[in-house]
């Protein structure tokens, strides 16, 4: 039966070419974006999972940043170190040319000069990032020797963390720009050694103490006493002068050289180390990164080979269904042939 007032075929056809027209646009969506899943409406679960780990990476790369910023003064503070140990390579060359008595030690004390000025002016200037381990002022507020340093960053179900590792700056500071003589910012235990190491049978080098002053590895203060000691008693490194000194006198300031020395190559030793460690978190974050976004493009990319095909064919399906429609439509009107 033909009505005109209700075309069941045309109802079919435009339900059909509906529907069509939807899985059209669906497929017309993923092709322009590469994604199958957009939003929560294209399937929660998968959007849900995706957008976390999209969160996570973000908070990656920000981890990667401050390790690169943390790597960057490690790197800044054990350049400047070396450059150091090079002067104290210099000043001990010199004092042991000054073991002679023949040496001229006024022009030897030149050098030490010379060098002394190269690592006040090294440890001064290596900043980085607003900061320098070199040369500190251990009375400022908030000082501390010990330096947090990101690590790296986690996920355990809901709970997020970020870790640290510490590193002791106290292995190589050089000056304590504290106001009082009782800074506390170089170690008490590399001090001792070098004290020790310093000990002869005519001189004796005092470790420090709260009078004489805990600071830097250059300006800590030693008291020499013993046989054939000459002024002044009380000594650092920066203030090493061997214009009259005896060869008692200088044979002391050289083992105090040599022994500081083997200190700041520890020191500069666990610099490198940490900064191969953060090198190598940096390596391994960057691998969690990338792990992640192909986890993310397994979840919500779009397979592009697959899409265009059935975009192809959702278009012919298009077309014929319009047809189909048309037809359709057609068939009531030929009920007007009736009447001519």
């Amino acid at each position: 039966m033909t009505s005109i007032l209700t075309n069941t075929s045309a109802t079919i056809a435009l339900q059909t070419l509906r529907s069509i027209n939807q899985q059209l646009d669906t497929t017309s969506n993923r092709v322009s974006t590469g994604q199958r899943i957009t939003s929560a409406a294209d399937g929660a679960a998968y959007w849900a999972i995706a957008s976390t780990l999209k969160s996570d990476n973000g908070s990656l790369s920000a981890l990667k940043d401050a390790m690169s910023l943390d790597k960057n003064s490690i790197d800044a503070a054990s350049a400047g170190l070396n450059k150091v140990i090079d002067q104290l390579t210099a000043i001990k060359n010199a004092l042991t040319s000054a073991t002679s008595e023949q040496a001229d030690k006024s022009k030897l004390q030149n050098d030490i000069k010379v060098a002394l000025n190269a690592i006040q002016t090294y440890s001064d200037n290596t900043v980085m990032n607003g900061s320098n381990w070199l040369t500190v002022k251990s009375d400022a507020t908030g000082f501390s020797a010990t330096k947090n340093l990101v690590a790296a960053y986690s996920r355990v179900g809901a709970t997020v963390s970020v870790s640290k590792t510490q590193l002791d700056t106290s292995a190589f500071i050089l000056f304590d720009n504290a106001a009082t003589a009782s800074g506390t910012a170089a170690s008490t235990t590399a001090m001792t050694t070098i004290a020790s190491a310093s000990t002869f049978t005519d001189v004796t080098v005092a470790a420090p103490t709260a009078t004489t002053g805990q600071k830097g590895f250059m300006d800590t203060a030693y008291t020499l006493t013993g046989v054939g000691v000459t002024v002044p008693a009380t000594v650092s490194l920066k203030t090493i002068d061997i214009t009259t000194a005896n060869q008692a006198t200088i044979s002391t300031y050289l083992k105090i050289v040599d022994a500081t020395t083997q200190q700041l190559l520890t020191g500069a030793s666990k610099l490198g180390s940490m900064s191969t460690l953060l090198k190598s978190q940096s390596d391994f974050t960057q691998q969690l990164m990338d792990i992640n976004t192909s986890s993310i493009g397994s979840l919500v990319d779009a397979n592009i080979e697959e899409e265009s095909t059935k975009l192809k064919a959702l278009q012919t399906q298009q077309q014929l269904g319009i047809q189909s429609l048309s037809i359709a439509n057609s068939s009531s009107q030929n009920v007007l042939s009736l009447f001519r």
